[in-house]
């Protein structure tokens, strides 16, 4: 997870929702800019290829699995 904001806000979020994946502040927005993503939530994707799937909104359980058994074959 990436998130371009304020810090405290980004360590609340993290605290509530106790997540344990690695997480980056990205106070400059870096890695916003260099995926192109415009708004939260969204999820990139980078293929075997180094092909970028942009993924912007919520998405459910399916839809992503399907996102990833398309980007994988």
């Amino acid at each position: 997870m990436a998130w371009s904001g304020d810090e405290d806000a980004f360590r609340g979020f993290v605290d509530k929702y106790d997540l344990t994946f690695p997480q980056i502040s990205d106070r400059p927005g870096a890695i916003f800019d260099r995926f192109q993503v415009a708004l939260q939530p969204a999820i990139v994707v980078v293929d075997a290829d180094g092909g970028v799937h942009l993924l912007s909104g919520a998405l459910d359980e399916a839809e992503l699995d399907a996102t990833l058994t398309d980007v994988t074959t």
